[in-house]
Order: structure tokens, then sequence, then C-alpha cells
């Protein structure tokens, strides 16, 4: 085991993690009285209210469409395909479960996270926003903890945000069509290269086009497959349930570790793949062109019910479907799991099309990811430029497809741990000072306004 897998197991991502995640998701959902449970309430607000939302159009800033295109463009990456393999042959079917629960604290984690970035965001000369977890972090712990958040960001940006995405993807189109991965750095350079140069609006823009016909292609070849093996279905979630709270001592472990293994799983693919919790989409978010926070938060929420609740959902049932998850695949970290799957329900070319998937979705993360790196290095360089982070981006692209994977997928559990630490810790200290003016009006928090209920 090398010394960064043996961090991820033993301390950035033990027991006491979990509680965190747990605790500051409860937390947060206590406050919110739960509503990210009201989905009907929550499609109304966001999607079915852009018609007459009256937003004006901005050369600046995004509209909330484009933050929540250009957020699952960075969320919708392997972590919703490769991910998910990994979670279900690591820690098996109940990994599944666990990762609903992450999703659903988590949709009231990200709506707090967004909406005090909202509340701390400035505005640049130019007249567009910029905004990030390190503003509300330095007002609720101080400079130092903000210092750390962003240093943190600025190394998942390389590590989660491209080298794992890039990496993924140069897997995947190695084994669908002997693609060399030379060949599938230089191109995913090309066009990483091409895309950051262009910004966040210029992603916005991108995103708001591509991102919803990629989803909607492979949306609808998970159906098929759900379909053709309808009838399994009712005992796969049988089995995810089952396997959830499975109280076997794995490998002469104790009473429950097989629970704790599934949790432990669920939990750190939930959040490498809806990012609830770290912080880092709120420096999309907050480049919205609408004044509410309170709205913004409501699309944030979105993001990840769309991210995990659908789109892993789907994935998990086409694998527990139709791919043989044993103990085989963990040896392989189960990487291909979702391809096997498409490839056995519907023949070895459907493996090539979910490779073909990850390879977009993962071009859209790492080109997102991108402008969470280049907002930390203004946090805490604000006088410097941003050329030579963008060349370095543009280098670990390249770098992302040939390295090993398991390296990649290590340094990103690990940044991810990092960074989650001190934004938690800011949330649950912002959320104590949220006070309700009838009551408190002679008290002067930063926030001396009750949170509004999505």
């Amino acid at each position: 085991m090398s010394v960064i897998d043996w961090l991820n197991e033993n301390i950035i991502w033990g027991i006491p993690m979990l509680i965190l995640f747990l605790f500051t998701g409860i937390h947060a959902s206590v406050k919110i009285d739960f509503s990210q449970f009201n989905i009907s309430k929550l499609l109304k607000k966001t999607i079915f209210s852009i018609p007459s939302s009256g937003i004006q159009i901005s050369e600046k800033n995004l509209s909330p469409f484009q933050t929540l295109t250009s957020t699952l463009a960075v969320t919708l990456g392997t972590g919703n395909i490769v991910a998910l393999g990994v979670a279900v042959a690591m820690g098996g079917a109940g990994a599944v479960f666990w990762m609903w629960i992450s999703a659903f604290l988590g949709m009231a984690t990200t709506y707090l996270e967004n909406y005090f970035g909202m509340r701390t965001r400035k505005k640049n000369p130019d007249g567009s926003h910029f905004g990030g977890a390190f503003f509300y972090i330095e007002k609720a712990i101080n400079k130092g903890a903000a210092v750390f958040f962003a240093i943190c960001c600025l190394l998942t940006s390389l590590g989660m945000g491209n080298l794992t995405q890039i990496n993924a993807m140069s897997d995947a189109l190695n084994r669908s069509f002997g693609t060399p991965v030379w060949i599938c750095g230089m191109v995913a350079a090309s066009i990483i290269g091409v895309t950051i140069f262009g910004g966040a609006k210029f992603l916005g823009e991108i995103t708001e086009k591509i991102i919803p016909i990629i989803s909607g292609v492979y949306i609808v070849g998970c159906l098929i497959v759900i379909t053709l093996n309808f009838s399994e279905i009712p005992y796969i979630f049988i089995r995810i349930l089952r396997d959830a709270f499975d109280l076997r001592a794995v490998g002469g472990g104790i009473l429950g570790s097989a629970m704790l293994r599934g949790m432990n799983w669920g939990f750190r693919r939930g959040i490498f793949s809806n990012e609830a919790g770290l912080g880092s989409t709120v420096i999309l978010n907050t480049m919205s062109n609408d004044h509410s926070a309170d709205k913004q938060g409501r699309w944030a929420m979105l993001c990840v019910f769309i991210d995990t609740i659908v789109m892993c959902t789907l994935t998990a049932l086409v694998i527990l479907a139709a791919a043989d998850v044993t103990e085989s695949t963990v040896a392989n970290d189960g990487s291909g799991l979702a391809s096997v799957a498409f490839s056995n329900a519907l023949g070895a070319y459907a493996g090539g099309f979910v490779n073909i998937c990850i390879a977009l979705f993962a071009l859209a993360t790492a080109s997102g990811w991108a402008v969470f790196g280049t907002a930390s290095l203004k946090y805490l360089f604000p006088k410097s430029g941003n050329k030579f982070y963008l060349l370095l981006y543009i280098a670990c692209s390249f770098l992302g497809a040939v390295i090993n994977l398991e390296i990649a997928w290590g340094f990103a559990d690990l940044t991810n741990g990092l960074m989650a630490i001190p934004n938690l810790a800011a949330v649950n200290i912002l959320i104590f000072k949220t006070i309700t003016p009838k009551t408190n009006s002679g008290q002067k928090y930063m926030y001396s306004q009750s949170i509004s209920k999505p």
C-alpha cells in the first residue's frame, strides 16, 4: 500500500470524515426543513421557471441555466460511470444506497455552500462576478483556512479535475478502439487548451448546448439496457438495500465492516461525482447573473440531484443488471464495469458507445475544472496572471493519459478530502451564525438574515 493509499484509508477518508459529511448534511437539512426532498417544487423553481425568470442575458456572467450545465459538465465526468463501477466493485451493491444518502444530504449541503457563496461574492471591475468557498471560509474561520482551501482546490483541479478524467478517457478509448494513450493525451490537451483559454463564459455557452445532448443519449442507452433486464430490477433494489446494512465481517475484521466498507465507498465516490461538500461548484454558481442567493442555491441542488440520483442510479442499475460483479472485478477497481454491462446487454459496439460517453464527459469535466483552478489562483495571487497555470493544466492533460490510474485516483481522493475539511467546518459555523432577525435583530453577525427555505 502506498503512502497516499494509507492516508486515504486511515486518515483522510476514515470514520471521522464520514461523520463530518453526515453531520453537515443532517445539520444543513434541518436548517432548510429537509426541503431537498420536495423535488417537484425544486423543478418548479428552477427548470420550469426559466421562461418567466426575467433575467437578462449578460456578456460577462452566466445565466442560471448556464451555471447548471457548466456545473454538470464538471460533475458529469467519470464519477458517474467509472467511479460508480469502482464503488460497486469495492463496496458492493450497498455502496449505491450510501451514494443516494450522500446525494440527498449533499443537496442540502450544496444549497448552503452556494447560498453563502452568493452572499460573499465580489464584483470585478468589468462587471463580472467572482466568488468561491474561500470567501465564506475566510469570514467563518480565518484567512489561513481560506488559503489552505484555495491551495487544495488548485491541486484538486490538477488531480481529480484533470488527471483522473483524462486517464479514464484514454483508458476507455484504448480499451474499445485500441487508440494509443499518447494520442488520447495529445487530443485531450488540444481540445482542453482551446476551451480553457475561452474562460467560464465560453464554457457556459458550449455546455448549455452539448451537455443536454450527451446526457440525453447516455440516459436513453441506460434505459434500453434496464428495459431489457426489467424483471431483474426489483431484485436489484432489494440487493442494494440488503447489502447496505450487511453486518458481516470482511477479511476477518470486526462485525459490520461490510456495511462500513459500502458506506465508505458510497460516500467517497458519491462526493467524487457530485462534489457536494467540497465547495468547488460555488465558483461557477457565483458567476450567475441572478442576484438571489436562494435561487442559485436551488440550481446547485438540482445539479446534485441530476448528477447522482438520476445519472449514477441509472449506471448502477445497468451494472448490477448486466455485469458480473464478483471479486475478480475488484482487482481492476471495476473501472470498466459499465462498458462490460453495455457490451453484455447490447453487444460489443455498445461498450464502445459507453467509452465514447466517458471520453466526452471527461473532456467536459477537465475543461470546467480549469475554471476552478484559475479562480483559486486568482484568490491566492490577485495581481498575477494565469497563463503559466493554464499551460501546466494542458501539460497535465497529456500526462493524465499516460500515467498509472491508481496513482491518479489516490491523489484525487487525497486532495478531495483536504478540500472538504475547511469547507465543511465553515458551512457548519455559518449555519450557527445565520439567525432570524425577529428574535436576534440586535446581534451583528455577518449573516443577520434567515436562510430562505428552497
